[in-house]
Parts: structure tokens; C-alpha cells; sequence
């Protein structure tokens, strides 16, 4: 992956990969907390590779919808993702390369019915944009830094 520059506000325009991109990821994690598996998977091209947390490679849009109907089985899962650090390199117009902090809260009760779980790592990805203006990923991988366990109150 080529090297990553900061982006100024200055260049958060409307049209601009910066601003696509930077949708893309507001839309993603909204698509997570509302367990929207559909919406998420139409956020990948149809050859896309992604790695979540989990650490597997999931390939294709339809494995990417797969992986979260699983993922939304337990309908108690709750999540909340924020981002920061947004960097993003345009590569020509329909193409970018991008990196962001993404700090993530989950209530999952297979892992712990007395934890949350708190995710802060690092999003890498390649985004592309078609005919239709919409930017999506076409690589999205998740780098975990702290993986942390906050007690829930009673």
C-alpha cells in the first residue's frame, strides 16, 4: 500500500474521493449498528477482499452479507463504531487508498454477558467509484491495536 498524507479540511469537498470516502465509512459503520447486512455488503464491490476482526479473508459482496447475517444472529449484538485519523490518497478519479482509526463498542453476549468489548485499531483499504459516483471498498482489512474488556454496570 502506497504511503498515506493527512487530509486538511480544506479538501473535504463535495465530489472529491476525500468525500466520498469519508461517507463510505460513516455509512459503513451505521450500516453495523442498524444490523443492516444488506446495506453493508452493497458498500464492496462484487470481488471485493475484506478482513474483519475475526482475522478471515472474506471474498465477494454476497460472502461480505453472509459473514453479517452470521454475525447478526444473536439479536442482542449491539455495536457502535466511531472513526478518526481519516487519510486518504486518490489514485486518479475513481480510485483511493485509505487508512482511519476506528474505535468500535460491541455488546456481544457470546463472548460475555458481563463485558463489553471495546475494538481500536486501524481500517486499510482500497476504495473504488463507478459509473453511479458511489465510492466502495474493494479491500478492507481491520488491523486490531487494543483490544480491551470494560465491565458492564448491573
Amino acid at each position: 500500500m502506497r504511503p498515506m498524507i493527512s487530509v486538511p479540511h480544506t479538501s473535504l469537498t463535495c465530489g472529491s474521493a476525500y468525500h466520498g470516502v469519508g461517507i463510505l465509512l460513516t455509512r459503513f459503520g451505521d450500516a453495523i449498528d442498524g444490523r443492516r447486512p444488506e446495506d453493508v455488503a452493497g458498500m464492496f464491490t462484487a470481488d471485493c477482499s475484506f478482513v474483519p476482526p475475526t482475522g478471515e479473508v472474506v471474498r465477494g459482496r454476497e460472502a461480505v452479507e453472509t459473514f453479517y447475517r452470521a454475525r447478526f444472529a444473536d439479536a442482542r449484538r449491539r455495536t457502535c463504531h466511531q472513526w478518526a485519523n481519516l487519510q486518504v490518497l486518490p489514485d486518479g478519479e475513481t480510485l483511493a487508498d485509505v487508512q482511519a482509526v476506528m474505535t468500535t463498542y460491541a455488546f456481544e453476549p457470546a463472548v460475555s454477558e458481563s463485558h463489553a468489548q471495546l475494538r481500536v485499531g486501524k481500517v486499510l483499504g482500497r476504495c473504488e467509484t463507478g459509473h453511479d459516483g458511489i465510492w466502495r471498498f474493494a479491500e478492507h482489512r481491520f488491523e486490531m491495536a487494543f483490544p480491551l474488556s470494560i465491565p458492564l454496570r448491573s
